[in-house]
């Protein structure tokens, strides 16, 4: 049973230095808890629908190392807005302001440790 357990711990820390490695740990949702994140790299989207009068993205950051950036693309693809959150303590502002259209958010981590919170407001 002492094997069993050993060998069962042994490929469970296998499994989080591998995915810490490759592709971070993030724990939270963005959109909707502060995220805490070490190492986190790659990309992930998020859809809004407009209701009316824009999206208005909103939120901190705060890194330790490595960047995380935060870009808003509209309907038909053009980026409305973007910001970095390079290594410190930063405020997210970004708006989109077309009536009626759905807008994107996408977020690009680049090595990144530290807490991301945002919320949106449609």
């Amino acid at each position: 049973m002492r094997l069993f357990t050993g060998i069962l711990l042994g490929l469970l820390a296998l499994v989080l230095g591998l995915t810490y490695h490759f592709g971070g740990i993030r724990l939270g949702l963005v959109t909707l808890t502060p995220t805490r994140m070490w190492n986190a790299n790659g990309a992930t989207s998020y859809g809004f629908l407009n209701t009316g009068n824009g999206v208005t993205v909103t939120g901190v950051c705060s890194a330790t190392s490595g960047v995380a950036v935060f870009r808003l693309y509209s309907q038909d693809g053009t980026q409305v807005a973007g910001q970095q959150c390079p290594k410190g303590d930063w405020t997210i502002n970004l708006e989109g302001q077309t009536p009626f259209i759905t807008y994107r958010l996408v977020t690009e981590y680049r090595n990144y440790n530290g807490i991301v919170d945002i919320s949106v407001r449609r």
